[in-house]
């Protein structure tokens, strides 16, 4: 460094916005080498960056506690006033804000920079004009120059929050308000940049550069905003204007109001600054008129610290730096931290007994120099200090890795809130310095790359969390929106039909209908949905297109339980089907959000979707749509009309003895015409076999609720023909009777019906020749009285394997077979049958000649023939609809068949065997013979 009175020295001091640091800049580039000192890292890297585009990364260092930049040749230095190698000869030496001086915490090295920093050829002095005197009389070989602001600064009042102009600046003392401000501004606004002293200079970078780029239009901070900062802000509004300065609340001063104001306005563009409401009364008179014409009172005095202490003894160096200065305009430093530190250690047992020691108080003072970064105060804080101190004089003089690893690691997150993030980041910045001075710990390049890397990690996990408190981006946006009258932001919808406006998420496109993102606050949603459709009007036309030319592989019949039927487009739901002129012409209701298309694109989207419905009638429920159409066809004969009417009324499918009648009264040309159509007329069903598949089944589930207005029923599962439970309507659908304590699905029932007649018919067939050959029988061979046979049992027998194999127990079969027109003959465990014959429900019973026609129970369980549904129930049946079948056994016209004894003898049948004289029932036969002949 060279002598003080070696190069000359230029002063260059003014308000806010005069270009001093760009002077600067200027001068420093144009010598060989140099270096400039400024208050804030963040300072120090800005001017960083700007040198590194003019001289190359190789030719340009950043030295600040935490960072350091070194290349080897590197002739041009950047940094933070305290971290200024003072030994470094350059050319150039620049030290701003020197007005800082009179700072109670860091003044003392603004002092001595301003004192004792010189370059070879030139020193340059920046600050405010406050510090003219100073300069004068502490350095009275220097040049004093005066620069104007460039642009006006005026006072413009108070005004609520809410209504504070745009590209403003928000100015609180304390965190606790910073925060509050930022939320309300998110609120009314969209958000808020923020930047304090306690954010990593990463963090505010990128806080700062959020406010730079418009993505808010807001910035609150604290006063670290006046150190230098260059911003676009065009108002500085004050939230308060008292600060605690560590010691006690008080007022700012005329000075430092002027220098957070003076960040309104930059170059030639004016400014503005006023209050949020009226703290602390508004400004006075006095203050607004000193602010706007840049007339501060002039400092008195500056701090200064014995710079060059004696490490000799550990009170000579307490000593040395409680030394008074000798000129008046200097004043006494207060006890800074580092002083603190060292006082409270001096009180130690081993300190004071190596007190004596040169190298041990040199490192002691060293040491005490790592910076409060934490803010633990100096009691917590000299324990660090003291460990490290512990560690420089003692064997080989390093810091302990392990312990340094340790801390780093306990660090290592990312996780937590806003403060949490924050204490961290502040943590790692003492282990920053510490990695920067590698006579400390070994391998410190490689200790520095980590503590960096860590604090990037957190800084940015806090600028994220910043963010994520306090702006709402998408409501920024849509602020600034929606003064435009044309949309003039890009939209763009997602696969997963996420709608962006300038990326930003404003909701979910669904088919037509658009939701606000379920995260936006209630009082959002109007916004959004304006932006929606404001940017939403060419996405839904060019959808609307598509659906009305698009194919059917698109559409789709959503048919959920306990939801009404409806149509989906792309698995969006577009329409309802609702009650219309028939079962097979249902109308179509398209969505509320279709209907906000344009009238022409409305109809040729519901046309669309009456050619699907159409389509898929006639592709999976072809027997419905013939029905309804040949009920409807005048040359179709009134009785096979009526039919039909009652089977699409139905769905497709009905009980027989519900249309017994008019199946009794069609002629032979009339019924062909049924099973033209593909009916089956089963025993106790007409029904058509395609409907029963499961897509057939759906869209008849379908067809129903829309015609009745309801909602979907449970359906069974594709492919099932039993059922033990299951809701009545869904399994009525299906095509399921009641059958048991089951459903079975009535072509199922069909089966096992003809099935039964089948076995009838092989009973009754004639029996099969004697086999040429064979022995006869004779009743007397062998000379005695052989035993007479057993006869034959009476009736038939029906397999029941078919009816197991359908899941159906024995009292299930049993009902069904009742039902079917089949009477049990003798014990159940025979399971022998008989047919007795369908009697229609209004159909009386003969009696006997002389007899009185009664309706007792016992008298109608004995008459033959007549199916026994009281007693088995009505097995297939709904509820109140008992089965019905009006056809006639053999073709005979009467009811109950002639007694067995009236009945001509067949020559071509063997005699019939009477029961056996060993049978219980010998007796009661014998009773009935004497019964008839009575």
């Amino acid at each position: 460094m060279s002598s003080p009175d070696s190069s000359p020295v230029k002063a260059v001091l003014g308000p806010t916005n005069t270009g001093k640091t760009h002077l600067a800049v200027e001068r420093l580039t144009a010598r060989s080498s140099g270096m400039i000192g400024f208050p804030l890292r963040l300072l120090a890297r800005e001017v960083y960056d700007r040198v590194v585009a003019i001289k190359g990364e190789k030719q340009v260092a950043l030295v600040t506690g935490e960072e350091r930049i070194m290349p080897p040749d590197a002739r041009y230095l950047l940094g933070t006033m305290e971290a200024l190698p003072l030994e470094r000869e350059v050319a150039f030496v620049g030290i701003d804000e020197a007005q800082l001086g009179a700072d109670p915490e860091r003044g003392h090295v603004f002092t001595d920079r301003m004192l004792r920093a010189r370059g070879r050829e030139e020193t340059m002095i920046l600050g405010s004009a406050s510090i003219h005197g100073l300069v004068r009389d502490l350095v009275p070989e220097a040049e004093i120059v005066t620069r104007p602001r460039f642009s006006t600064l005026s006072y413009a009042g108070s005004c609520k929050l809410s209504r504070l102009p745009k590209r403003s600046a928000v100015v609180a003392f304390s965190a606790e308000e910073v925060y509050a401000i930022a939320e309300m501004l998110r609120r009314f606004a969209g958000g808020a940049a923020v930047v304090m002293g306690a954010l990593s200079p990463r963090t505010r970078n990128a806080q700062v550069e959020m406010f730079q780029a418009g993505e808010v239009d807001y910035l609150v901070a604290t006063d670290a905003i006046g150190m230098g900062l260059n911003l676009d802000v065009q108002h500085v509004a004050f939230a308060s204007l008292q600060k605690f300065d560590g010691r006690r609340l008080r007022r700012l001063t005329i000075s430092e109001m002027a220098q957070i104001a003076g960040r309104a306005g930059r170059h030639q563009q004016d400014g503005t600054f006023g209050t949020v409401g009226l703290p602390q009364g508004g400004f006075t008179p006095e203050e607004i008129h000193a602010i706007e014409g840049h007339h501060f009172p002039p400092l008195q005095s500056v701090y200064w610290r014995n710079p060059t202490p004696g490490y000799a003894t550990l009170d000579q160096l307490l000593a040395d730096l409680a030394q008074p200065p000798a000129h008046p305009r200097l004043r006494a430093a207060p006890e800074a931290v580092d002083l603190a530190v060292l006082k409270h250690l001096a009180g130690d047992m081993e300190v004071r007994m190596r007190g004596s020691d040169f190298d041990a108080v040199q490192r002691l003072w060293d040491a005490c120099g790592l910076p409060d970064f934490e803010q633990l105060g100096a009691e917590h804080h000299s324990r660090t200090v003291f460990k490290l101190w512990q560690w420089r004089t003692s064997g080989d003089g390093m810091i302990d890795p392990d312990w340094f690893a340790k801390r780093l690691a306990r660090l290592d997150s990312t996780d937590g809130d806003i403060d949490q993030l924050a204490s961290r980041i502040a943590a790692v910045r003492t282990l920053c310095f510490i990695a920067q001075r590698g006579d400390w710990i070994a391998d410190a390049a490689g200790w520095t790359q980590q503590t960096q890397a860590l604090e990037t990690r957190l800084s940015d996990a806090l600028h994220a969390a910043l963010a994520q408190r306090f702006v709402d981006r998408r409501l920024a946006l849509l602020i600034r929106d929606a003064g435009q009258r044309h949309a003039a932001l890009p939209v763009a919808v997602g696969a997963d039909g996420t709608v962006a406006v300038d990326g930003e998420a404003i909701g979910t496109l669904k088919g037509f209908q658009f939701k606000v993102d379920a995260k936006a606050r209630a009082s959002d949603h109007r916004l959004l949905l304006a932006a929606a459709e404001k940017h939403l009007r060419a996405e839904l036309a060019r959808r609307a297109g598509a659906l009305a030319e698009g194919d059917d592989s698109a559409l789709a019949l959503i048919s959920e339980p306990g939801e009404t039927p409806r149509i989906a487009w792309h698995g969006d739901v577009i329409a309802t089907l609702a009650k219309g002129p028939t079962l097979v012409q249902p109308a179509i209701l398209v969505e509320p959000a279709l209907r906000r298309l344009e009238v022409p694109q409305v109809q040729a989207i519901v046309e669309r979707l009456q050619r699907f419905v159409a389509a898929q009638l006639a592709r999976h429920a072809g027997p419905l749509a013939a029905m309804g159409e040949a009920a409807g066809d005048l040359f179709t004969p009134p009785r096979v009309r009526a039919l039909l009417a009652a089977l699409v009324d139905g769905g497709g499918f009905v009980a027989r003895d519900r249309v017994d009648e008019q199946l009794t009264a069609m002629s032979a040309e009339e019924r062909p015409l049924l099973r033209k159509i593909g009916l089956t007329i089963g025993s106790l069903d007409l029904f058509h076999p395609l409907l029963l598949k499961p897509e057939a089944v759906r869209w008849r589930a379908a067809l129903l609720a829309a015609q009745q207005g309801g909602r979907l029923p449970p359906l069974p599962p594709h492919g099932a023909v039993w059922q033990k439970d299951g809701p009545p309507v869904g399994l009525g659908i299906a095509g399921f009777r009641r059958c048991g304590e089951g459903w079975l699905r009535i072509d199922m029932a069909e089966r096992l019906a003809r099935q039964a007649h089948a076995a009838r018919l092989q009973a009754d067939a004639k029996p099969a020749a004697p086999i040429v050959g064979g022995d006869e029988h004779d009743e007397d061979h062998g000379g005695h009285d052989a035993p007479s046979a057993a006869p034959p049992p009476a009736g038939f027998l029906i397999d029941p394997a078919l009816a197991t194999s359908l899941g159906l127990d024995t009292i299930a079969r049993r009902g069904l077979l009742q039902a079917f027109g089949f009477r049990s003959v003798g014990e159940p465990e025979l399971d022998r049958w008989r047919w007795s014959g369908h009697r229609g429900r209004d159909k009386k019973p003969r009696h006997k000649q002389g007899h009185k026609h009664t309706h007792k129970a016992g008298q109608r369980a004995q008459q033959p023939g007549r199916p026994d549904a009281a007693r088995n129930g009505q097995p297939l049946s709904a509820p109140g609809k008992p089965n019905k079948d009006k056809r006639r056994k053999h073709g005979k016209p009467g009811g109950a068949p002639p007694p067995r004894q009236d009945r001509p003898e067949r020559p071509d049948r063997a005699p019939r065997r009477g029961p056996s004289p060993h049978s219980p029932f010998a007796g009661l036969a014998a009773l009935l013979a004497d019964a008839r002949k009575d």
